[in-house]
């Protein structure tokens, strides 16, 4: 069967299009894949002790699992984004994705000596989304952080102005003034070796979610905030 040929002004869009699906699957799925890499050479580290430090390596093991999860899980997330089709939204609660986001970075953070404040506020809230999809913006702005080489990361949660707001934070180099307004451009970076893809991908996902996202930096500090006024304030049943 002949390959469907597409029109001539139609071709530059389409490769356009498909080189930014290629970017956006390297950098969504790097970082699952480093945590994979991280929490096996530690189980192999205390495996090999003497004695095993069994307890710590099933641990490990288990980080390394759901990092597996996640990677196909962001595959998947980001060829439904690419084929336009709906998100699977289902309820649940929004710091229990910031924990599962900040359980599978545990050991790059570790490893690059950053120190990690957790402030979370929102224990009664939940988001009607896609659960993959929340993570992947909270993942994105929490490795740009680190990338920023920082002392401190802090994660904060509240409601603020009768919005669930997360904001992730560091003390790190600040985005200079300059180049603040394309940082969201699909395919521009600032990083050597950058995709260009995670900034773009977040605000595609946020305005999805009807939500919002911006940033505010100064001199060692940045912070990325997200908005969300569509929750669900729940109350825990009592056993």
């Amino acid at each position: 069967m002949a390959s469907m040929q597409l029109p001539p002004d139609l071709r530059p869009a389409r490769i356009n299009a498909l080189g930014e699906f290629a970017a956006s699957i390297a950098h969504e799925v790097k970082q699952p894949l480093a945590a994979v890499k991280l929490n096996a050479e530690a189980c192999m580290a205390l495996l090999e002790q003497d004695p095993p430090r069994i307890a710590e390596a099933q641990a490990a093991l288990r980080v390394l699992m759901q990092a597996s999860v996640a990677a196909g899980d962001m595959v998947r997330s980001l060829h439904g984004m690419a084929c336009q089709s709906a998100p699977e939204r289902t309820l649940f609660p929004i710091d229990d994705a910031v924990r599962e986001v900040l359980q599978l970075l545990r050991a790059q953070l570790r490893q690059r000596g950053i120190t990690v404040q957790e402030d979370l506020g929102l224990t009664h809230c939940q988001l009607q989304a896609d659960r993959v999809q929340l993570m992947q913006v909270i993942m994105n702005l929490v490795l740009n952080a680190i990338e920023a080489q920082p002392r401190t990361l802090t994660l904060r949660t509240a409601l603020l102005n009768g919005a669930a707001h997360i904001v992730v934070a560091d003390d790190g180099a600040g985005i200079p003034a300059e180049l603040a307004g394309r940082i969201y451009e699909p395919l521009f970076s600032t990083k050597p070796g950058g995709t260009g893809m995670g900034l773009a991908i977040c605000r595609r996902i946020v305005q999805a979610l009807a939500g919002r996202l911006w940033h505010s930096s100064g001199a060692g500090s940045t912070a990325f905030h997200l908005s969300f006024k569509e929750y669900t304030l729940w109350i825990p049943s009592r056993s």
